[in-house]
């Protein structure tokens, strides 16, 4: 096949494409079979990953000091990062970032506002689980019609 009639950029831009599709034809094969690397963050979320983020916002809660604050906003600044986290999870997240800080006085209602969240992110912040398989057998003492 000839491309003598066609222009010359014509002519270069064809010629590159066929080098690159050459290429890529090259190294599909090993393309397709490589793994690809497992990203720690995409994992879902465990009550087990959750529970001292849990129990830091707690210990903030409660003792009202910098130390345990400071972890509860820490950690729960990290969920906001996960990228397969649910919104309402990285709202509550985010609220506690706002709200874990040292007061003058530690009131029942900021006890209360801590450890509902904590709640929450325990709640809320979890990967969901497998649905449980339905049997399709008749349980015992019931008959077919």
């Amino acid at each position: 096949m000839s491309l003598s009639h066609l222009p010359r950029v014509v002519t270069h831009r064809l010629t590159t494409l066929a080098i690159a599709a050459a290429g890529l034809l090259a190294f599909s094969p090993a393309i397709s079979s490589a793994k690809p690397a497992s990203d720690p963050l995409a994992e879902p979320l465990t009550k087990a990953d959750l529970k001292p983020t849990y129990m830091a916002i707690v210990e903030c809660a409660r003792r009202n000091e910098e130390a345990g604050c400071s972890a509860a906003r820490n950690l729960a600044d990290r969920l906001l990062d996960r990228p397969y986290v649910t919104s309402i999870c990285k709202d509550t997240a985010f609220a506690v970032t706002l709200q874990a800080k040292t007061a003058p006085s530690n009131s029942f209602d900021r006890k209360e506002l801590l450890v509902t969240k904590a709640d929450d992110i325990l709640l809320l912040c979890r990967g969901k689980e497998d649905a449980k398989p339905v049997s399709n057998t008749l349980g015992d003492g019931i008959k077919k019609r």
